[in-house]
């Protein structure tokens, strides 16, 4: 079953929620919020939105940036090492030793 659409948010509604949100200190995913939007559907409209402005000599700055939990690139680093030393400890058969050259 198909969700339905929400209805389009217009520049100057964005525009006025972008502005309370930076006021108050928010992120991206507070102004999804004020919006009853998704962050990825606000992101896609403040870029369009903020490409629009430039053209029209306004800037406005950005919000604060959301908490990231460094523990994923710290997961992934591992996996990634993981693979690695074990391709090393398979002997690698393709030549490349890991180096550029």
């Amino acid at each position: 079953m198909d969700s339905p659409k929400a209805a389009p948010i217009s520049a100057k509604e964005f525009v006025s929620a972008y502005v309370q949100t930076h006021q108050a200190g928010g992120t991206i995913a507070d102004l999804a919020t004020a919006l009853n939007r998704s962050v990825g559907q606000v992101r896609a409209k403040k870029n369009s939105l903020f490409s629009h402005l430039k053209k029209q000599g306004v800037s406005l700055p950005s919000l604060k940036r959301q908490a990231r939990n460094g523990s994923s690139y710290m997961e992934a680093a591992s996996i990634a090492n993981d693979y690695l030393a074990s391709m090393n400890s398979e002997g690698d058969t393709d030549g490349y030793d890991g180096t550029d050259r």
